[in-house]
């Protein structure tokens, strides 16, 4: 098992884990990318962390800017991704771990994430992880004919 920074040529496997595991469970809004440059020019190299096992990446964790401003450059905005086949493996243990530690040492001091309220399995990893939910925004979507809350949650380091 091998934990880097992505590599263009992960990009058929982080397509491939992407349409995988996100769901209308998971998100609100279908993500599909139709090729690799489609999905690199919004995921460069380096953009993310992933978990390779038998040259297949199981784990992503993205991370971004949720603001491009100098006066928002501590925070950083988190995506993470763990194959089906592997959660409650450690593997989204290992991306967060990893997170932190380049969080640490790009002088962030606040990671933020946003979670659907339907998923208890993130919410808890999450808590577990020491972060703790900083707003709501109820009623922020509608899905399968229901409404869904979005949650913002922190953690500070």
């Amino acid at each position: 098992m091998q934990i880097r920074l992505s590599k263009r040529e992960d990009a058929a496997s982080m397509i491939e884990l992407e349409h995988l595991v996100w769901t209308p469970g998971t998100t609100p809004g279908e993500i599909h990318f139709n090729n690799e440059a489609e999905f690199l020019l919004k995921n460069p190299p380096g953009s993310k962390i992933v978990v390779v096992e038998a040259d297949k990446v199981i784990g992503i964790l993205g991370y971004k800017s949720p603001i491009p401003l100098p006066s928002n450059k501590h925070v950083v905005e988190i995506d993470i991704a763990v194959h089906p086949d592997f959660q409650r493996a450690g593997i989204g243990q290992i991306l967060m771990d990893k997170m932190k530690e380049i969080a640490q040492e790009k002088g962030f001091i606040k990671i933020s994430l946003r979670v659907l309220s339907i998923n208890k399995k993130a919410i808890r990893f999450y808590e577990k992880n020491g972060f703790k939910q900083e707003g709501l925004l109820k009623k922020e979507f509608i899905m399968q004919g229901e409404f869904v809350d979005d949650i913002l949650m922190t953690y500070f380091l």
